[in-house]
């Protein structure tokens, strides 16, 4: 780490940032649009996953931030050790979202589609699904 410099430090935990709050962002809609059963409901697994990765995302952001500021300033003497119990918590809480995601997004699949609602077809593999109230309604 010692040849990085602190503004490529910095892009990457602003990229991390950025990442995190408009996955967040996607993700938090998605859950509404469920929850509120609007006509058009996007929804898929890794879209839930973000919601619950954002503090770790933020958590990242952060240390990253500290990191550069550090080495910038020239105070790399000592090692700079996260919080083993915040970053165990963060990563506690993604894990939960990457279970809870996998098995919600089947459950969001069964319900909507007992409720009438019809899937669109995706037109890429990373595509969420698409879920509609009536078939003339996809693209």
């Amino acid at each position: 780490m010692s040849d990085v410099k602190p503004v490529k430090v910095y892009f990457v935990s602003a990229m991390f940032f950025f990442i995190g709050v408009f996955g967040a962002y996607g993700s938090l809609k998605s859950y509404i649009d469920y929850f509120i059963k609007n006509d058009i409901i996007s929804f898929s697994f890794p879209l839930g996953i973000f919601i619950f990765s954002l503090p770790l995302f933020l958590w990242l952001s952060y240390l990253m931030i500290i990191s550069g500021y550090r080495k910038q300033n020239g105070k790399l003497k000592w090692k700079a050790k996260p919080n083993n119990k915040i970053t165990n918590s963060l990563a506690a809480i993604a894990i939960f979202g990457i279970v809870f995601s996998f098995f919600f997004s089947f459950y969001v699949e069964y319900d909507l589609t007992s409720r009438g609602y019809v899937k669109c077809h995706k037109k890429s593999i990373h595509a969420p699904t698409k879920y509609i109230v009536s078939k003339d309604m996809c693209e």
